[in-house]
């Protein structure tokens, strides 16, 4: 699980990247996937310690559970936007947008893995 937190988080710093690359112009939003990325990545690094991965693990999920609740409140209030005829910066949204997907994959799948976890310690044997 600390390799996919590594893998996630190097993901949401290069939705970043990508669009920094794409457009001069900087606005606020382009930098959230970063915000969340840097820190999941610094958990996945943190949880190859065998003895701290559970709470690493734990602190990534919570990150990931951030980024998809603000993702998706920023996704909701720009659609929202778009439909009373605001103009909306399509790039930023799209950038948000990714990273609440991303964001909401690594929360499934750890989510997915602590069950498993906590099936296999239960589990007499």
């Amino acid at each position: 699980m600390s390799r996919i937190a590594i893998v996630f988080g190097l993901m949401l710093c290069a939705v970043t990247m990508l669009a920094l690359m794409v457009t001069m112009q900087k606005m606020p939003s382009q930098f959230c996937p970063m915000m969340f990325g840097i820190p999941m990545l610094f958990c996945g690094v943190v949880g190859l310690n065998p003895h701290r991965r559970k709470h690493a693990m734990h602190v990534a999920a919570t990150v990931a559970l951030l980024g998809t609740l603000i993702g998706g409140s920023n996704t909701v209030f720009s659609l929202f936007r778009v439909l009373r005829g605001i103009q909306v910066n399509s790039l930023a949204m799209q950038v948000v947008m990714a990273m609440t997907v991303l964001c909401t994959i690594f929360l499934v799948v750890s989510l997915i893995s602590f069950a498993q976890a906590r099936r296999r310690r239960l589990t007499p044997g």
